[in-house]
């Protein structure tokens, strides 16, 4: 959990017409985002100061006033202190893939762990355990998962569905995301976790996923599609808030339109992470200068 949630947290700006503003926040972030942030800044007249190093940091930063806004990663379960204002800003996610002949279109977080956890107590192996006896040559199920190289994914995946278990021994651990795709594509008992996929993709599927509800009773399943992050009902994604004091906006108005602008929007969706669709950034905005 302290790699995933320290990997998590990004920015804070300082808007004032004597100080510049100051940039704090998660170093997984920070390279998609940097450049544009700056070039935009600095074509807007916006003095920058930008210190991206970490989540743990970012709101403490922000409550010293050593910070004027922050862009914070935080887990689905856990709120934005009281104090703060929150705009959602980007997503990354763990996805489920299957080669397009496989019949599986649902899945829940528990028959993931049970796939793929060390010690997990309803070991799945094949894929007539999963209801599916009729997909041709499809027998004993094989998972791989991605490594430590896809952004927060395998992290993100364990944390969502494990309850501290760890990845099996007979799980694959592919190092290239390249060749996780070969081994779908080429094997349809294949199953995979991976981080974002790639718009060529070809003859990989994505499943959706459920999550256990409350009451017992079988979740909805999701994609990771843009207005299912934003309304945080996919099991395992990672959202990505841009954060300020309340009362502050006035200050960093500015700043926050280069932040939802359409460029660092391209950024973020070539850099591994899901940007918000652009009616959401449009809505926030609106929000933002009708709160003024």
């Amino acid at each position: 959990m302290r790699l995933f949630f320290a990997a998590a947290v990004v920015s804070a700006f300082s808007f004032s017409d004597a100080a510049p503003i100051t940039l704090v926040g998660s170093d997984l972030i920070a390279p998609v985002i940097k450049k544009s942030v700056s070039t935009l800044a600095e074509k807007d007249g916006v003095e920058l100061k930008i210190d991206m190093t970490g989540s743990f940091v970012a709101l403490d930063k922000l409550r010293n006033g050593s910070a004027d806004i922050a862009i914070i990663g935080l887990p689905r379960e856990q709120k934005i202190p009281e104090e703060f204002a929150a705009i959602p800003f980007a997503y990354q996610a763990a996805i489920v893939v299957v080669n397009v002949v496989n019949p599986l279109e649902e899945i829940s977080t528990a028959q993931l762990r049970d796939i793929f956890a060390k010690n997990a107590i309803n070991r799945i192996e094949t894929w007539e355990q999963m209801g599916i006896g009729s997909a041709g040559n499809m027998r004993n199920i094989l998972p791989v998962v991605t490594s430590f190289n896809d952004g927060v994914a395998l992290e993100l995946f364990k944390y969502s569905c494990f309850k501290g278990d760890n990845i099996a021994p007979w799980v694959s651990v592919v190092q290239n995301k390249s060749d996780i795709y070969n081994i779908v594509k080429t094997n349809n008992s294949a199953i995979a976790v991976i981080g974002k996929l790639k718009p060529d993709h070809g003859a990989l599927k994505v499943v959706a996923v459920s999550e256990p509800r409350k009451d017992s009773e079988r979740g909805y399943a999701f994609k990771p599609e843009p207005d299912i992050l934003y309304n945080n009902d996919y099991p395992m994604s990672l959202p990505f808030y841009i954060v300020y004091k309340k009362g502050s906006a006035s200050k960093i108005k500015g700043l926050i339109r280069i932040l939802l602008d359409d460029k660092l929007a391209r950024d973020l969706e070539g850099g591994n992470f899901f940007s918000v669709s652009k009616n959401f950034r449009k809505k926030s905005v609106l929000e933002l200068d009708m709160a003024q």
